[in-house]
């Protein structure tokens, strides 16, 4: 049986208070005059609209799954690393659901392929290139592609079938189709194996809000925030940096956790299950720190429609809230308009700098 419990979590420019079942701790901070607020809303980019339409279409087709949980999803995010973001549409959660990637040119929407499986597939940014593997019973099929020309191309594919050893199989590693050695295998895989891979695919579970975020707001933050806000969170990510060891995976991310335009900085430990995620926000002049770690595998869950963000385990959800003074976990029923954040850049100097140029 799944435990739930609930933190009520109330902020405003100058001010925070955390209130719990068993203790009150506030937080205040001095008040300075706000600057002039800039709604995400009224940045503009030529590929939201068409990224907006094609997720409709998608919705109002037989492909669509409203499953909470398992069913659409999408995400936006550059991997062709030309600074405009691709749209990847991900039908299922169920093991053939491939996911369908989109490019926009000139307001045009183009399809550059399916990849993955279970509605996700790898992408390893310091390369630029996406991974696509099957495995089945002892054996596994991948590739590693590159965006080259217009259209994602391979780099390498590979073959292993080392897991029919018990059965009496033939065992054969294949590198670009020809039989290799195991460690000459292993040597051509390692670079790829040892760098850093997101999980792409299903960042939004799709619903009619989470495409009004991610389309109108996600991508903007850039542009809301003023240059004082943007030096306050450089400098925040620089001092907490070497808090991590070099064997930590720590990211960050912008979102806007009480619906106020002003995003939150999450700051995620790693991705391993007991990770957690540090929260900070502006009040005034400063970025302050809310109290306690919040979410895991390093991130959080979050309601886009109720504004209440969580983590879930086997065993327990957590729910807080910044933007509802009377919130109550009890009562909370899910809007299925659901996103994962935290984990949205690798914290790093080059990552920083872009984040908040």
């Amino acid at each position: 049986m799944r435990r739930f419990k609930a933190l009520l979590l109330l902020s405003a420019f100058g001010a925070a208070s955390l209130a719990g079942c068993s203790k009150n701790t506030t937080v205040e901070s001095s008040v300075s005059e706000e600057p002039v607020k800039v709604s995400p809303e009224s940045i503009t980019f030529d590929w939201q609209q068409p990224y907006e339409d094609q997720l409709k279409d998608f919705m109002a087709s037989e492909n669509y799954d409203p499953e909470p949980d398992t069913g659409s999803a999408f995400e936006i995010i550059d991997i062709t690393g030309d600074g405009k973001p691709e749209l990847i549409i991900s039908p299922s959660a169920d093991k053939q659901s491939s996911c369908s990637i989109y490019t926009c040119e000139a307001g045009s929407v183009t399809p550059l392929g399916e990849v993955g499986f279970f509605g996700e597939f790898d992408y390893l940014p310091e390369l630029g290139l996406i991974h696509d593997e099957y495995g089945g019973d002892g054996f596994v099929l991948g590739k590693y592609m590159a965006y080259t020309d217009g259209a994602f191309t391979e780099k390498l594919t590979y073959s292993d079938n080392s897991g029919e050893a018990s059965d009496g199989a033939t065992i054969v590693h294949e590198i670009n189709g020809e039989e290799v050695l195991l460690g000459d295998y292993e040597s051509a895989l390692a670079d790829y194996e040892n760098t850093r891979i997101v999980r792409v695919g299903r960042k939004y579970l799709m619903a009619d809000k989470t495409v009004q975020y991610a389309v109108r707001r996600a991508e903007s933050w850039g542009a809301v925030l003023d240059g004082k806000q943007k030096e306050l969170c450089r400098s925040k990510l620089n001092e907490i940096m070497p808090d991590f060891g070099e064997e930590s995976d720590p990211a960050f991310e912008l979102c806007d956790l009480n619906g106020d335009d002003t995003p939150e900085l999450i700051v995620s430990e790693s991705s391993v299950p007991d990770a957690q995620c540090r929260i900070f926000y502006f009040s005034g002049s400063e970025l302050a720190a809310l109290d306690g770690k919040y979410g895991c595998q390093g991130e959080v869950k979050f309601d886009v429609d109720q504004l209440v963000f969580y983590s879930e385990t086997p065993t327990e959800k957590t729910y807080w809230s910044l933007a509802d003074s009377g919130f109550s976990a009890e009562s909370y029923v899910s809007s299925g308009n659901i996103m994962t954040a935290g984990r949205k850049y690798a914290l790093t100097d080059e990552n920083i700098t872009a984040a908040f140029a």
